[in-house]
């Protein structure tokens, strides 16, 4: 729960500091207001995708795919001695671990809430 309303509050700071850079500079008010709210809609909105894709396992059968190939080198041999990055289960043991992560739906919704915000406001105030 501290997470997640840290995320809410670092959204919250950065829209504060892309305002007031955004008056310093002398940028049109509303202008300011649109360009700030889409860009920190789409970053938090990117960060959202990505750790929602890295939960669904998506990256799981490329990393199993390295490890194999790493161990099947005769440097790679030499090298998995010393580490134990390749400790290389079955397929079916390496493919189904998830990943879980809390923060991802938050992400998503406030990257959402910006970018259809700022949309709408576009769309009311330059059409």
């Amino acid at each position: 729960m501290k997470r997640i309303v840290s995320i809410y509050l670092c959204a919250g700071i950065i829209l504060l500091a892309s305002l007031m850079i955004s008056l310093a500079n002398g940028d049109p008010y509303m202008l300011s207001i649109l360009n700030s709210l889409f860009i920190t809609g789409m970053i938090y909105l990117i960060f959202g995708g990505f750790l929602y894709i890295f939960q669904k396992g998506f990256f799981n059968g490329i990393v199993y795919s390295l490890k194999r190939f790493r161990r099947s080198t005769a440097q790679g041999k030499y090298v998995s001695q010393f580490d134990d990055l390749d400790d290389t289960k079955e397929a079916h043991e390496e493919l189904s671990v998830i990943r879980s992560y809390r923060v991802t739906r938050s992400l998503l919704v406030i990257g959402g809430l910006l970018l259809i915000i700022s949309l709408a406001l576009s769309y009311l105030l330059y059409t």
